[in-house]
């Protein structure tokens, strides 16, 4: 059943009455999911460090089904402290990816709130939320949040919660207009959209508000020690504790958020956070047996294979959130294998040689064949080989040299399995291309799900009988879906009004919107993008001649904060 919020007290009068504020932290998908998410126990740690506040978690419950049209009030309750969202000042979104945007207005739903921002008044809690997809695209929440946090959240959080602890008795706008003249606080309120033909043309400001919002982003790497801070709950990981090992990556491939919406680059001392993890879950009772290394690239950090040899000599099991083939080396395997992992992942990333080339990723198919039977002669006998599928000026062709390129792999594993006396498995992993804000891609329109359809058909059909063969297939619908809810405006939240009096019915919603305008839409130059509310730092036009650049398979460098001054970060 809905439970409804209370109207004896306002945000402001926990403020001044020196009560602690109590946040809600929203994690908007299952109970495991949300445990497995850094991001989220992060945030959880960092707002319970914050004097005068008090934070709680929430996720949704574990055998939660996206049609559920109610909860009932025990699996509405917080897990901590067995609160109902009733009973804090400020509820906390956590948003690590687009589709939990459906999961978002469908929690608000449950929790009896409005979601329209102006039917709400001072007598319901304040709604906020925070997390990457934010920060790429705020846009399609923008009617719902009084309140979305453009970057990452050390230092912005606590300068935000100073701001409204020390706010004297005023109503809520008053203590708005403060807060939007904060670095990385987006009030969109104080935003009007121009709007032609259902289509967001432009905005205007108010209340002095500035014409774009900065994104936030942590100046002192030092200061960086992210990790787990709770363990032995029902995570999708079991008995594993996540460090952070990078924070935004140097490759720069286009179609690749963490490359470009987390510049610079930056290196956390990985002994630092290993310590602080380890004293943390330690105070719990028990440290976990795997350590979940996490990044966009984290054999990036030339202090990954002393860590990556401090862990396994403990006897730990190491796990690896993402591996370049290029910076493998013998050691590192070595230490992977003593671990105990047995698979490995092999991201090519683009179909052929050209498709790597127009994503920035230098790669040929000789150098990945020698790769996976180095893998293999090593003793990796499970591999995993992911490329994405739909990049621009893709052709039939790419996907004739991707069918060549794992008969290729196959033939060579083979042979290397039979000197170990066994032979593993390989997993051919496709995905289509959701072209993503903030990225060079961002022009960039996706392609249609009946031709991704049929490539990937093509590639089943040509594969499907190689033996020691596995294959996994994006969903078109799915990544279409995505697309729609990266590249949307404001008028994406007619659309949550649909999903949520529709019995949550994604397809059906999306037929009644205009959908393809965003999702297949070629953004040119000088074409307004809804997203450009947020300011990264880069100089004009970097993204757009990087575009340029992959449409022509040209290479750019790696992002060397040292020397490198491309993108104007630096």
């Amino acid at each position: 059943m809905p439970v409804s919020c209370p109207t004896d007290h306002t945000i402001l009068d926990r403020s001044v009455s020196n009560q602690a504020i109590r946040v809600l932290l929203v994690y908007p998908n299952t109970r495991e999911v949300a445990l497995a998410n850094l991001g989220f126990q992060q945030v959880y740690s960092l707002l319970n460090s914050i004097e005068g506040v008090e934070c709680d978690r929430y996720a949704l419950p574990t055998d939660w089904k996206p049609e559920m049209e109610t909860l009932s009030e025990m699996d509405l309750r917080s897990m901590d402290m067995n609160r109902l969202p009733a009973d804090f000042d400020i509820i906390a979104f956590s948003i690590s990816f687009e589709p939990d945007y459906l999961n978002t207005v469908v929690a608000l739903k449950y929790f009896n709130i409005p979601l329209d921002r102006e039917k709400r008044d001072d007598s319901y809690p304040m709604i906020v939320a925070g997390g990457s997809a934010i920060f790429i695209n705020p846009e399609p929440l923008a009617e719902c949040m009084d309140v979305l946090f453009i970057g990452e959240g050390e230092g912005m959080a606590n300068t935000f919660f100073d701001t409204l602890l020390n706010t004297s008795e005023e109503n809520k706008n008053t203590f708005l207009e403060r807060a939007a003249s904060l670095p990385g606080i987006y009030v969109p309120e104080f935003y009007n959209p121009k709007m032609e033909a259902d289509r967001q043309v432009g905005v205007s400001t108010s209340f002095g508000a500035s014409q774009r919002v900065t994104r936030h982003w942590v100046t002192d790497e030092a200061s960086l020690c992210t990790h787990s801070v709770v363990h032995g709950e029902d995570s999708t990981f079991k008995d594993m504790a996540l460090m952070e090992v990078t924070r935004g990556c140097i490759w720069a491939c286009r179609f690749c958020t963490a490359g470009f919406i987390y510049r610079p680059p930056r290196l956390p001392d990985l002994d630092k956070t290993y310590d602080s993890m380890t004293r943390h879950l330690e105070g719990q009772g028990e440290m976990a047996k795997t350590v979940g290394l996490v990044g966009p690239s984290v054999t990036d950090h030339p202090q990954l294979p002393a860590l990556a040899k401090r862990i396994t000599d403990e006897g730990k099991t190491l796990s690896f959130s993402s591996l370049r083939m290029e910076t493998l080396t013998d050691e590192l395997v070595d230490l992977i294998l003593k671990s105990g992992q047995k698979t490995l992942t092999v991201a090519v990333d683009g179909p052929s040689e050209r498709m790597r080339d127009v994503i920035n990723k230098a790669a040929t198919d000789d150098f990945i064949v020698e790769k996976c039977g180095f893998l293999t002669r090593k003793g990796i006998l499970h591999l995993k080989i992911y490329s994405i599928i739909g990049l621009p000026h893709e052709t039939d062709d790419d996907i004739e040299q991707f069918i060549r390129l794992v008969e290729r792999v196959q033939n060579v594993y083979v042979d290397e399995c039979r000197k170990h006396g066994r032979i593993g498995r390989i997993t051919i992993s496709l995905s289509p291309l959701v072209p993503k804000p903030g990225t060079p891609f961002q022009w960039h329109p996706m392609e249609e799900v009946k031709s991704l359809k049929k490539k990937f058909a093509r590639v089943r059909k040509a594969l499907g009988k190689l033996p020691h063969l596995k294959m996994s297939f994006g969903s078109p619908n799915e990544a279409y879906l995505q697309t729609y809810l990266s590249r949307g405006d404001r008028s994406v939240h007619e659309f949550f009004k649909t999903y949520l009096n529709n019995g949550h019915d994604a397809k059906s919603a999306l037929s009644k919107h205009s959908v393809k305008s965003f999702v297949y839409r070629q953004y040119e130059k000088d074409d307004y993008l809804p997203w450009d509310i947020v300011d990264h730092g880069y100089r004009n036009g970097f993204l757009w001649d990087d575009y340029q650049r992959g449409l022509s398979a040209g290479h750019t460098p790696v992002c060397d904060t040292a020397i490198c001054h491309i993108c104007g970060i630096c």
